[in-house]
C-alpha cells in the first residue's frame, strides 16, 4: 500500500470518526422510548453505520483493514466530541427545528385546503340527507297518512 493511499485512508477515517459523531447526536434524538423499538433500531443504527464506513474503507484502499486506520477513526471521534461538538448541535438543533416546523406548515396546508372543504361537504351532505328525510315522512305523512285517516274516518261515520 502507497503512502498516498495510507494518507487518503487517514483522511477519511478521521472524518468517518467525525461523522459517527454527528450521526449519533441525530440518532440519539429521533431515538424511540419503547425497549422492543430501541432494540430494533440501534441494531439497524450499527448495521448502516458499519456498512458506511466499510464502504468508504473498500472505496479508498479496497477494503484493507489495519489496527491504525481504527485509531485514525477514534482520533475523528475524539475530535468531534472535544471541539465540533459545540457547533454541529445547535447545527443539528436548528436542523430539527426546521424539519418540525415544515412539516407543521404543511400539515396545516393540508388541513385547511384538504381536511376541512372534505368535512364541510361531508356535514352538507349529512344534512342534506336529514332535511330529505324529514321533507320525505312530511309529504307521506300529507300525502298518504292524513288522506288515509280522513276517508277511514268518514267510512265508521
Amino acid at each position: 500500500m502507497s503512502l498516498d493511499t495510507q494518507f487518503d485512508t487517514a483522511v477519511v477515517m478521521i472524518v468517518m470518526g467525525i461523522s459517527f459523531g454527528v450521526i449519533i447526536e441525530v440518532y440519539r434524538r429521533i431515538r424511540p422510548k419503547t425497549k422492543v423499538l430501541v432494540f430494533l433500531t440501534d441494531g439497524l443504527f450499527w448495521l448502516f453505520y458499519a456498512i458506511l464506513l466499510f464502504a468508504s474503507l473498500y472505496h479508498v484502499n479496497d477494503g484493507i483493514v489495519r489496527l491504525s486506520f481504527f485509531l485514525f477513526w477514534l482520533a475523528g471521534c475524539i475530535m468531534y466530541i472535544t471541539g465540533l461538538r459545540r457547533f454541529v448541535l445547535p447545527i443539528v438543533d436548528g436542523l430539527f427545528f426546521c424539519i418540525r416546523f415544515l412539516y407543521r406548515v404543511i400539515a396545516g396546508i393540508f388541513r385547511i385546503f384538504l381536511v376541512g372543504p372534505l368535512l364541510f361537504i361531508v356535514n352538507c351532505i349529512l344534512s342534506l340527507a336529514k332535511m330529505s328525510k324529514f321533507l320525505l315522512l312530511w309529504v307521506v305523512k300529507v300525502l298518504i297518512v292524513r288522506p288515509w285517516k280522513a276517508i277511514s274516518r268518514s267510512k265508521n261515520k
